[in-house]
């Protein structure tokens, strides 16, 4: 198995700094390798020193918070925030980039980390951790939306992948149509529930025919929820409270696409997107 590298994106904040001794906390104890990219963005100034020159500074700083950090390690390069982290990802064979939480406020850390985070998630190859919470990175357990397409079953391959030892929650999605409406259609109360019972048994029915087309790696663990969902981004954290789960994971393609950047924006969880 190809040993576990992270790349992490730093703008010399306190911070950005937490978030790399975070990063680096998680990736020593799977065994992996930490790889930090710092971008001059040429979009704000033009430095008057050159970029050996401000590496060589940099590294200096970064080495005096972490005194044990392997130079080999460190890439700083003049560009474009958006589009050089992916870059460097694909040229390090990264397995995952790891960002701090997003946000649109002026403070430099966050306009470095924050603005770019859709950007970067859209460049990149590979998956992209978004650090919403404070706190140890933890990857025990999963919850992955499905919207049982061929995408989404890709991407429950590549996390089986990425991390092996955790515990997926697969969790679908069901609505019921003009539910508003139904009582002024005549619907009464008892005929609402009989209705949303027979649409959760299907998308049931449904979401279990999908996993048995997946092939999951054995060992790897998975289960199945069923869910009704009004669909709005900033009701979905309340929704799945009750499911444990250490990240939120999401893909970019197909259904579920029209919401993940905005469950990402005001999700409270890490998050985790994945596309194919």
């Amino acid at each position: 198995m190809d040993q576990f590298k992270s790349l992490v994106a730093i703008d010399f904040s306190e911070d950005s700094f937490t978030v790399l001794k975070r990063v680096m906390e998680f990736t020593q104890k799977i065994g992996g390798t930490v790889d930090v990219v710092h971008i001059v963005e040429n979009s704000f100034f033009s430095p008057k020193k050159d970029i050996k020159y401000i590496k060589e500074h940099s590294l200096e700083k970064l080495k005096h918070t972490f005194a044990n950090f392997d130079e080999k390690h460190f890439h700083c390069v003049e560009g474009n925030t958006k589009k050089e982290i992916a870059k460097i990802a694909n040229i390090l064979k990264s397995k995952l980039i790891i960002i701090g939480k997003s946000g649109e406020t002026y403070s430099f850390s966050e306009v470095y980390l924050g603005s770019h985070t859709k950007h970067i998630v859209r460049s990149a190859d590979v998956p992209v951790l978004v650090l919403k919470k404070d706190s140890e990175i933890i990857t025990n357990t999963i919850l992955l939306p499905t919207d049982l397409s061929s995408a989404s079953a890709q991407v429950i391959l590549k996390i089986a992948k990425l991390f092996p030892n955790a515990y997926l929650t697969l969790v679908h999605f069901f609505t019921i149509p003009f539910e508003a409406r139904l009582n002024s259609y005549g619907f009464s109360d008892e005929d609402t529930i009989e209705y949303m019972s027979v649409m959760k048994e299907q998308s049931e029915k449904n979401l279990e025919k999908f996993i048995q087309t997946i092939d999951i790696p054995h060992g790897f663990a998975i289960s199945s929820k069923v869910r009704k969902s009004s669909l709005n981004p900033k009701l979905f954290d309340k929704e799945v409270e009750d499911i444990p789960h250490d990240i939120l994971a999401l893909h970019t393609t197909g259904k579920i696409s029209f919401y993940a950047f905005d469950i990402l924006e005001s999700s409270i969880e890490n998050v985790l997107i994945l596309k194919v």
